[in-house]
């Protein structure tokens, strides 16, 4: 599609569209041919000059006469500035002379028609709204879960969106495949989507459907599940912890593609397998047992344990009710509705808030004999033990012990032994064993839901945060950033996981503004530091919108801080004005925004 002047009206171009590719050869014939133009007026003047840089030496030579060279001479320099001039204002009136078309779509060596999204604010001000891409369609068998006044629907995308344009008074209608489409109500429809990372809900804008002859695509998951596409719909793929949208048929075997998780956090099979094989084998076995008992009433434990050739000690035992460890804890956990976790557990935020310290200053032994919180604050590891109290039952506390550390006793350590409690947090994707040493990964589940997410992160901030005061020059704020250590072999996994958190913190609004690996005394590992911008306004944006959970000191030290950089921010605005800056040269100086510095002016206090 390209765009030609309109010589009657300059602000309505005139619009045409070519074969693609040929768009490219069109504009680059128009700029050569406005150089040539031009090119040729230039060989022209030149000739012109050199003429006249002769002309001198001729005329003293006919005339004998210098006076007259130096008519002809000063008549050469008056024309040289004069080409001089007439080449610096050609180049600017180029454009103006010579109006060339503009190129405004380029499909140059495209094999389909590109769709481009105009639905947001600005893009539909540019281009109107798009209704619906052509190119990006779902089988009609395709089944869709609906939620509506909390009551969830299993029902195919064709019956959605038949309900969905039965209801509607005006429907665009083309002839061209039976395409119908109508606009949605505001807030009446939403699909999950994706921003910053994080899954979340999309509105749509529009409902259709049409005829489609032609191939489609069809994906499987691992988990069996099936989503039929045209060729060109555009995927959403997790590739190195970011998201890209790959074509459908560009999909390769083992692509993870991004998808809403299950409802269910974990299971009784997600306790069941961080025990080994083995035991892993005897839950097997017993769910066998029961489902032979339960089809064969008749049956004893003798019968049951030939039919299944096993050893009838075995069936005994089980016969007995002594069923094994790992049907022990799911049982324990069950009582305490914990399990299956569900996303709307009560308890889940306060889940999510426990497992963030695990990959901080808390963590699991590596022969799963204790689940531990260390802190400088006896408060913060009481507070840990409160929180496991309040979700597994105060008999917890039964196996759980604080522990004072140090050589001047600073330093606190809440110890738990309860195997169950271990299990449970280890199958939520707690780390296990030397953080220094294996991958640190956020638990998918985290980001189901922004309490978790916050929670999460807040305690693990409470760990790692560094928290910055004023610079002895008291011109700004020392240090605020995240560190981490692994080995060298895991510098991909440390980059990704802070690179995690800066999504988080993008979310937020809080600009951090680098990464950066240092060496440490142990020659095997790093120390990597994501850098958070010590600005006063995003200093205080980092306070208010993000927790810092298990550490009420750092809390304490970074309200502190701002208050004194506050009072500091203050004094030297009030010396700007003096000398006799206005306003917003002072406030672009003392980079504050209007707001801060009407907060800072009013000595509004900086809290928690």
């Amino acid at each position: 599609i390209i765009s030609f002047p309109n010589p009657n009206d300059e602000n309505q171009p005139l619009i045409r569209t070519v074969p693609a590719g040929q768009g490219r050869d069109i504009v680059t014939k128009s700029k050569i041919q406005a150089m040539g133009v031009f090119s040729n007026q230039n060989i022209i003047m030149f000739i012109l000059v050199v003429l006249a840089m002769i002309a001198p030496w001729w005329a003293r030579s006919y005339y004998n006469s210098d006076v007259m060279f130096a008519a002809f001479f000063l008549g050469g320099m008056m024309f040289l500035v004069a080409f001089v001039i007439f080449i610096n204002v050609g180049r600017k009136m180029t454009g103006q002379k010579i109006e060339m078309p503009k190129l405004i779509v380029d499909n140059f060596d495209k094999k389909h028609i590109p769709f481009f999204d105009a639905t947001g604010a600005h893009a539909g001000a540019l281009l109107g709204d798009v209704l619906h891409d052509p190119f990006q369609c779902f089988f009609p068998s395709t089944k869709v879960t609906t939620i509506d006044s909390n009551i969830k629907k299993d029902e195919t995308i064709k019956s959605k969106v038949d309900s969905i344009l039965s209801k509607k008074k005006q429907i665009i209608k083309k002839e061209e495949r039976n395409y119908e489409a109508a606009f949605t109500d505001k807030n009446e429809l939403y699909i999950s989507g994706e921003q910053n990372g994080f899954i979340s809900p999309a509105e749509v804008l529009s409902s259709n459907r049409h005829n489609h002859n032609g191939e489609m695509i069809k994906l499987t998951t691992s988990e069996n599940k099936e989503l039929i596409v045209t060729p060109n719909h555009k995927i959403a793929v997790c590739n190195n912890g970011k998201i890209k949208y790959i074509e459908a048929e560009k999909l390769k075997e083992g692509d993870s593609i991004v998808a809403v998780p299950e409802e269910i956090i974990i299971d009784e099979q997600d306790i069941i397998n961080t025990y080994d094989k083995r035991q892993q084998q005897q839950c097997r076995l017993y769910h066998q047992y029961l489902d032979i008992k339960q089809n064969n009433f008749s049956w004893g434990y003798k019968r049951i344990a030939n039919a299944m050739d096993q050893p009838i000690g075995k069936t005994r035992w089980w016969h007995e009710k002594m069923v094994p460890v790992p049907i022990q804890t799911v049982a324990w956990l069950k009582e305490r509705r914990l399990l299956p976790l569900r996303k709307d557990n009560p308890n889940a935020i306060l889940i999510a808030k426990i497992i963030g310290s695990t990959f901080g200053d808390g963590g699991i032994f590596e022969n799963l004999n204790g689940l531990f919180l260390s802190s400088s604050e006896k408060e913060a590891v009481e507070e840990f033990g409160n929180d496991l109290a309040t979700l597994f039952g105060k008999e917890v506390a039964e196996n759980s012990r604080v522990i004072e550390g140090g050589e001047k006793g600073h330093s606190w350590c809440y110890q738990n032994t309860n195997r169950n409690v271990i299990r449970f947090f280890l199958a939520l994707g707690a780390p296990k064993g030397n953080k220094t040493k294996s991958e640190l990964k956020i638990p998918a589940w985290i980001y189901l839901s922004n309490d978790f997410s916050d929670e999460f992160f807040g305690s693990f901030f409470g760990s790692e945060l560094g928290v910055p005061k004023v610079h002895k020059q008291k011109n700004r704020l020392q240090t605020l950033d995240v560190v981490i250590t692994g080995s060298k072999a895991l510098e991909e996994n440390r980059l990704d996981f802070l690179n995690r958190i800066k999504r988080y913190l993008d979310y937020k609004c809080v600009e951090s503004t680098a990464i950066y690996k240092g060496k440490t005394n142990n020659m095997d590992l790093s120390i990597y530091r994501l850098m958070i911008s010590v600005k006063f306004d995003n200093a205080l944006r980092f306070l208010k919108s993000v927790k810092i959970n298990y550490c009420r000191y750092k809390k304490e030290k970074l309200v502190n801080a701002l208050n004194e950089f506050s009072q500091l921010k203050k004094a030297k605005y009030g010396e700007l004005i003096t000398r006799g800056y206005g306003a917003e040269h002072a406030m672009k100086v003392l980079q504050l925004t209007t707001k801060s510095l009407y907060a800072i002016l009013n000595e509004e206090k900086v809290e928690a």
